[in-house]
């Protein structure tokens, strides 16, 4: 039959990469150019975002990576641990950390679209910050939501990225707050998560604060990430630990763990995490050459008990 098109071949299509039997292209560069001139953090950002980042925002995704690297027990190391203990190697363990990470463990993605959401309603509706703020902080307080609410932010009863179950304020987050300012790459999301912070007290009768998720999720939104690669991201930097955790879990401990005699406290208290317990090195500090950004900020304080309960 003539006239007929031929069908293409199928192959993959893709605008982050190609390689040949010789090169390696990434975004247009030689992986070996790259090699050994940028960091990780811009290659992420190139990867993703398809360019190099500017300074800062690289130094901010850097200083993201290494906030996020490690949190003692948390539900993502535990869940590692206990696959360790069964499957005896890396693989299923790291994957089992990292599929504990979703909507209650590390929630970033779903804050992310909501910061975004509010944002755009803002330049909707020609609100401020802080109106925005009290609107989204007594739409998810209100028992009773209105329809237009709803429509936009959903029958959402608690605020994403929000409250920490052991710290309660969460102290990591008033630093990346301190150097999303200084590095000048807080935007409208940064500054909303701020403004949220303050409105919560007139709705749950004191304040509520941001975890670090939140915090997170707000500068990578600022820096032109999307809600999928901001919980991806943070899956990236808990990896750091989850690996750690698995190899030290291998090496000390005994298969099957706590499957006999064991008296078992809450896995993830944090009566299983005090000082006691850990052998590492004792507390010590960087170099004086090390602190090229000085900590300013200082991390929320406890001044009351009943936000334990």
């Amino acid at each position: 039959m003539t006239g007929k098109k031929e069908r293409e071949p199928f192959h993959w299509r893709s605008a982050i990469s190609h390689k040949t039997r010789d090169k390696i292209v990434v975004r247009g560069y030689d992986v070996n150019e790259l090699t050994g001139n940028v960091s990780f953090a811009e290659m992420l950002h190139l990867v993703w975002k398809g360019e190099l980042p500017e300074k800062n925002v690289a130094k901010m995704i850097d200083a993201l990576l290494v906030c996020f690297a490690e949190h003692a027990m948390s539900p993502s190391t535990v869940s590692a641990r206990m696959v360790m203990s069964g499957a005896g190697y890396i693989m299923p363990a790291l994957a089992g950390g990292i599929l504990s990470i979703g909507y209650i463990h590390v929630d970033a993605h779903e804050a992310a679209q909501t910061w975004i959401t509010a944002i755009k309603l803002m330049e909707e509706k020609g609100w401020t910050l802080d109106q925005t703020a009290d609107y989204l902080a007594k739409g998810i307080r209100s028992e009773e939501k209105d329809d237009a609410f709803i429509r936009v932010f959903g029958k959402r009863t608690v605020i994403p990225g929000w409250h920490h179950p052991q710290h309660i304020r969460d102290l990591r987050s008033p630093r990346i707050i301190e150097l999303a300012e200084r590095f000048g790459v807080a935007g409208n999301h940064v500054k909303f998560v701020v403004a949220l912070e303050n409105a919560t007290e007139k709705y749950w009768g004191r304040k509520v604060y941001m975890n670090v998720a939140g915090a997170i999720s707000s500068t990578l939104v600022d820096m032109g990430f999307n809600p999928d690669e901001c919980l991806a991201f943070c899956a990236i930097a808990r990896s750091v630990s989850i690996v750690a955790h698995c190899v030290e879990e291998k090496a000390r401990e005994k298969g099957w763990r706590a499957s006999t005699k064991s008296k078992i406290i809450q896995p993830l208290d944090l009566a299983l995490q005090k000082p006691d317990y850990y052998d590492g090195p004792p507390d010590r500090h960087l170099p004086k050459e090390k602190f090229v950004e000085p900590l300013t900020r200082a991390p929320y304080h406890y001044t009351d008990q009943s936000e334990d309960e």
